[in-house]
Order: C-alpha cells, then sequence, then structure tokens
C-alpha cells in the first residue's frame, strides 16, 4: 500500500496517516501471532522429538526381553542380585585379608623374626581356611601359642624375652671380663694370628 493509492481514492493527508497507522498495528499483531505460533511449533516439534526417543528406547527394551515371562525376569534380577553380593563379600574378604597380614607383620616384628621365608611360610599357615587361626576381633586367637610351637621347631627362628635377657647379661659380663694385652712369655704373637693365653706355672 502506497500514499499514492490512497490519495488516489480521495483521502487527505490526515486520512492517510491514520490508515498507515492501522495498518501498522494490525502488521505487528500479526507478528507477534506468527512469533507466538512459531514458538508454539517448536515446542511441539521437540516434545514430539522427546517421545519418538522415548518409544524407540522402549522398544528397544521390549526386544530384548522377547518373549520373557515375569519368572524369568525375577529370575535374570535375582541373577544380577547374587552377583552384587558376590562382589561385595570378595571385596570385604579382601580388606580382612590384608589387615590380617598387617597384624601379623606386626607381630612378627615384636618377636624379631626377620627372615623373609620364615615370614612367608608361617603366614601362610595362620592364614590358611582350613588349618589357619581364627580371626576375631581385629586379632588371631592363638597366635602366641602358635609361636612357641613354632620355636621347638626352630630355634633359630626368634628369642624369647629369657633368651634376650640371657643374651645380654653374657655381652654384657664378657665386656667387663680382663683382657690380656701382651703375652704372658714375653713372645710376641705372629703377624695375622691370634695371640695364645698361656697360664704362668707355679715353682
Amino acid at each position: 500500500m502506497k500514499t499514492e493509492e490512497l490519495t488516489a481514492l480521495g483521502l487527505n493527508d490526515e486520512q492517510v496517516k491514520g490508515v498507515f497507522a492501522l495498518n501498522g498495528t494490525d502488521i505487528n499483531e500479526l507478528k507477534q501471532q506468527n512469533a507466538t505460533l512459531t514458538s508454539e511449533r517448536d515446542t511441539l516439534k521437540t516434545e514430539r522429538d522427546n517421545l519418538t526417543t522415548q518409544l524407540t528406547a522402549a522398544n528397544d527394551t521390549l526386544a530384548k526381553f522377547g518373549d520373557s515371562t515375569p519368572e524369568s525376569m525375577q529370575a535374570e534380577i535375582q541373577k544380577y542380585k547374587d552377583q552384587m553380593e558376590q562382589l561385595k563379600t570378595d571385596y570385604e574378604s579382601q580388606l580382612t585379608a590384608r589387615d590380617q597380614s598387617a597384624w601379623i607383620d606386626g607381630k612378627f616384628d615384636e618377636y624379631g623374626v626377620t627372615s623373609p621365608y620364615a615370614k612367608a611360610a608361617l603366614k601362610a599357615e595362620i592364614m590358611s581356611k582350613d588349618k589357619g587361626l581364627p580371626w576375631r576381633d581385629g586379632a588371631f586367637f592363638g597366635f602366641d601359642d602358635f609361636m612357641k610351637n613354632a620355636k621347638t621347631k626352630d630355634a633359630n627362628l626368634y628369642q624369647t624375652q629369657e633368651e634376650k635377657d640371657a643374651a645380654a647379661k653374657a655381652a654384657e659380663q664378657q665386656e667387663k671380663a680382663p683382657k690380656f694385652m701382651g703375652s704372658l712369655n714375653g713372645n710376641t704373637p705372629p703377624e695375622g694370628g691370634q695371640e695364645k693365653k698361656v697360664i704362668p706355672k707355679v715353682w
């Protein structure tokens, strides 16, 4: 619509402006309506796409079950539950074994067991599921008696407190014992040799 066309129809300038104002209002309203309809269309399209995706997923899930019965589905669910329980049990067993091994290592240090081979053999025997010691409240029950019995089989396995005290006392007495710095008969021991103690003769 042009101004000349309206003037040709016999409208004056004021009337022409009024027509353009009304026309602009109508156009803005139509634009708003169009924007609203476009937004609603896009929303419906998105919802349709979401429903299509959900329907496809549901069909895929149903296809996996096929002709499954409620009983077979329940059995499948129970299988997964059992697997989860087994994983939990295995994990807890690993944690317990770790704690047991650390506890034994600490006790070996207290007893003074140093041989790696002896440690490995004793630990395997203590932690044996069939013949091992019972694990109660974070400790192996009967461990001290087990170590006493092991010492009867290998006297050098470790030293008891009495043996440690006796060894310390013997070392102390040897340290205090008098030492001969020279030969009693005036002879000098050969180089690299060991001086012999000579008991003086009594005439």
